[in-house]
């Protein structure tokens, strides 16, 4: 844990413009409230939040293709959050927060609302039952393995997509399973919040 790492170090490290720090801190004052009330991130890690859940959220947007306010993102169950209402408080593009739970979406409302985060759109759905459109980029923590999240993302990407997959120390095993069933282009990012974690980008994505 980093618990020496908090706003003015994350605001340093990302170049935080202008008025968007107070967002996240207010964003991290009303996740520690609801957490007392559902499981939104792992209690655990609430001392630690700008390194396990800001830093690891913000990180993703600097392996985005550039595409600066047009990009769209999806980001499959979404949860407390993370990343997609750190990317669009960071004004990485036009962010699609997909949550089955509708206490969870209730809470990603909120966050939006209070911080006015217009690019923000929260769905109460299941990813398999929303309405289709195309995503430049598509996102998801500590949701599923990577062969169903190819499998929940492909009617939203175009060859030209980019996914971006935190992924945990038995990243390769989910890779491998992945290539029994699709083909994608892909490479390891180190993680800046675990020295054993790593960002899976990859592209080209289609079924064998």
């Amino acid at each position: 844990m980093l618990l020496d790492y908090g706003p003015s170090e994350f605001a340093a490290e990302f170049d935080v413009p202008r008025g968007t720090l107070p967002k996240l801190e207010r964003y991290a004052a009303l996740l520690a409230n609801w957490q007392e009330r559902m499981n939104l991130v792992g209690p655990a890690t609430l001392p630690d939040i700008w390194n396990r859940h800001m830093r690891d959220s913000a990180q993703l947007a600097a392996l985005a293709p550039r595409l600066g306010h047009r990009a769209v993102w999806l980001d499959i169950g979404a949860g407390g959050g993370f990343p997609g209402l750190v990317l669009a408080a960071l004004d990485a593009g036009e962010i699609h927060l997909v949550e089955s739970i509708a206490k969870k979406a209730g809470f990603l409302r909120t966050v939006a609302d209070e911080l006015a985060l217009a690019n923000a759109h929260v769905h109460n759905a299941r990813v398999e039952a929303l309405p289709r459109f195309r995503a430049d980029i598509i996102t998801a923590r500590a949701c599923a393995r990577i062969e169903k999240l190819f499998d929940w993302g492909l009617p939203f990407a175009a060859s030209s997509t980019c996914w971006l997959l935190p992924k945990g120390v038995r990243h390769a095993e989910e890779i491998d399973e992945a290539c029994r069933r699709f083909a994608f282009d892909f490479e390891l990012v180190p993680s800046r919040t675990d020295s054993e974690a790593r960002i899976v980008v990859a592209e080209k994505v289609r079924r064998r």
